[in-house]
């Protein structure tokens, strides 16, 4: 496959990653705390998943069968595996005459082909599909205070608490560029040593937006990474307060949105 094929699929798939943006706008353009918003806001978010989904998997659908259809047949394969083997095994095989050579690798190709595996697909059955229902529900305790430490899988943040003042937000990713611009303002030389010390492979700031699939920019410049998952982004959190010296304690997350009952 090419590198023209790869990066065209390479964008389907960003595309997915970018969608919740959608429903992110849809709830900033409504009261959240007015019942009959919250009820739009709800059937919103049901027909967005369902939306969703439908795409997703015929994105998925159409990216197998261009894979399938650009990648190489079993005959292309076992050719060029022919020609690598008798390349390393005969320096000189290039420069062997036209007959001897086609002979040689018409041998070799049939030898490989055996031993090349059949390809087996495997269907999933109507009734073994995930269930696809919906993930969260209403917080009907909008006021319950809740650790940056607890587990957010199917939550959404609408406030946090910090140093006796609260922050709205709507996303995971606006409670981390909120925080660590917070942080940053007050003090940037802790994060700048911190960034000189990060030797991993995957620093939690950089100046190059290129480090990171999903760049956040919480200052002039600094970025952070935001293609996490929410219990990813309060890990991002957890070592951001690490670094200042601030308990967890120190922070406190509202939710507007709770895992939904089974």
């Amino acid at each position: 496959m090419t590198e023209q094929i790869k990066h065209i699929l390479s964008e389907l798939n960003a595309i997915q990653a970018k969608l919740p943006e959608l429903r992110e706008l849809f709830w900033l353009k409504i009261d959240r705390y007015n019942e009959a918003d919250q009820q739009r806001g709800v059937a919103f978010d049901e027909r967005f998943e369902q939306q969703r989904s439908k795409l997703f998997r015929a994105i998925e659908a159409f990216s197998a069968f261009i894979e399938k259809s650009f990648a190489p047949t079993s005959e292309e394969v076992a050719k060029e595996k022919a020609l690598q083997k008798l390349c390393a095994e005969f320096p000189s095989f290039n420069d062997w005459n036209k007959e001897a050579k086609k002979a040689l690798l018409e041998r070799e190709i049939q030898t490989i082909s055996i031993k090349i595996p059949q390809r087996i697909v495997v269907k999933v059955k109507a009734d073994e599909e995930p269930n696809r229902g919906p993930k969260y529900q209403i917080n009907s305790q909008p006021n319950k205070v809740y650790s940056i430490d607890s587990d957010f899988s199917h939550c959404r943040p609408c406030f946090f608490e910090f140093r006796d003042k609260k922050y709205a937000v709507n996303n995971w990713a606006m409670v981390l560029k909120e925080l660590a611009s917070l942080l940053y303002t007050e003090s940037p030389a802790i994060i700048a040593e911190f960034i000189a010390r990060d030797l991993s492979k995957k620093p939690l700031f950089s100046t190059a937006p290129k480090s990171y699939l999903r760049p956040l920019e919480i200052a002039n410049g600094l970025f952070v990474e935001s293609n996490f998952s929410a219990n990813q982004m309060c890990v991002s959190c957890k070592k951001l307060l690490d670094i200042y010296g601030i308990e967890h304690s120190g922070m406190k997350i509202y939710l507007d949105r709770i895992p939904a009952k089974l």
